[in-house]
């Protein structure tokens, strides 16, 4: 926000993030090619992947272990929704810092007596409406076409733990948005997404086969990430059969003295803690330190 004007009135960002919306939507809905290419595109993604889990559904399933049930397709499910779910808090910030470099409008909106977050979160709105409706057209997918099952009796609880989850994401696509003026990190590879998504969620965290076939080292790596946790929580809580209180990740079964369940969301929670301020504070040094230097946009 701008130091000489204070804090404003939290209806006035909001209804700055109002206007973002709209403006985000009415973008989204004008490029009707873009929907057509973006629901192909969905299918033909999901499709590959729940091919890959059907083949492999009679071997992969002996390797799931009480914890997850027995039903391999819901546990992929799972694991490719949700890690699609979360690609927009962990990874469209410096997405969305980057389009207001180039387009030349990051310093017009820090100009004005918005927070240095709205903007962020305003031009985010817009992979909100791509990504988040994912889950729905993966989820469905998976059931309809491959026989995933779920029971949704603890389905309150499996939001918290969604919503806890997001947030942890959401400090990650902090500090990953920061590199972009604190790092100069403006072209290529951003190398926090890149490995907290691309390596460590893709590879340890659980997507597409349990962690404990992993080495023990790696079953601890994978401990640090809020990926891991997520993907053991709701897998015990809506996966059919699933036994919420065998311990299966490393730290559960250090912490004997909690259920799975509450380790989940103690680190869960533990992350998010973390995460979110220190984003928001190397977010906020990286606008601060641009405003400094005159490189808050790029003038073509």
């Amino acid at each position: 926000m701008n130091a000489e004007s204070g804090p404003r009135p939290w209806w006035r960002e909001f209804g700055a993030l109002w206007a973002f919306g709209i403006r985000e939507y009415r973008v989204w809905q004008s490029y009707r090619a873009n929907q057509v290419l973006w629901i192909t595109n969905l299918l033909v993604t999901t499709w590959l992947f729940f091919l890959l889990g059907h083949t492999l559904a009679g071997s992969a399933a002996q390797a799931l272990g009480p914890a997850y049930g027995t039903n391999y397709m819901s546990f992929i499910v799972v694991g490719v929704t949700v890690n699609v779910f979360i690609n927009t808090n962990l990874s469209d910030p410096y997405i969305r810092i980057a389009r207001a470099y180039f387009n030349g409008t990051m310093d017009l909106y820090l100009l004005s007596p918005m927070s240095i977050y709205t903007p962020l979160l305003g031009l985010m709105t817009k992979s909100l409406l791509d990504d988040y409706p994912r889950l729905f057209f993966a989820g469905g997918f998976g059931i309809l076409l491959f026989g995933a099952t779920f029971t949704y009796h603890a389905w309150w609880l499996a939001l918290l733990f969604t919503v806890v989850f997001l947030a942890a994401g959401f400090g990650i696509g902090l500090i990953s948005a920061s590199s972009f003026y604190l790092l100069n990190i403006k072209k290529g590879t951003e190398p926090v997404q890149f490995l907290i998504q691309q390596i460590l969620a893709t590879l340890l965290a659980g997507t597409y086969y349990p962690i404990t076939v992993l080495p023990r080292p790696l079953q601890w790596i994978a401990c640090l990430i809020p990926h891991t946790y997520a993907f053991d929580a709701l897998r015990r809580l809506l996966d059919p059969g699933a036994q919420p209180n065998v311990p299966v990740l490393p730290i559960q079964h250090a912490l004997p003295a909690l259920p799975p369940l509450a380790v989940d969301g103690l680190m869960l929670g533990v992350l998010s803690v973390v995460l979110v301020p220190l984003g928001v504070y190397l977010y906020g040094r990286g606008i601060e330190r641009a405003r400094g230097e005159g490189t808050l946009t790029r003038w073509q």
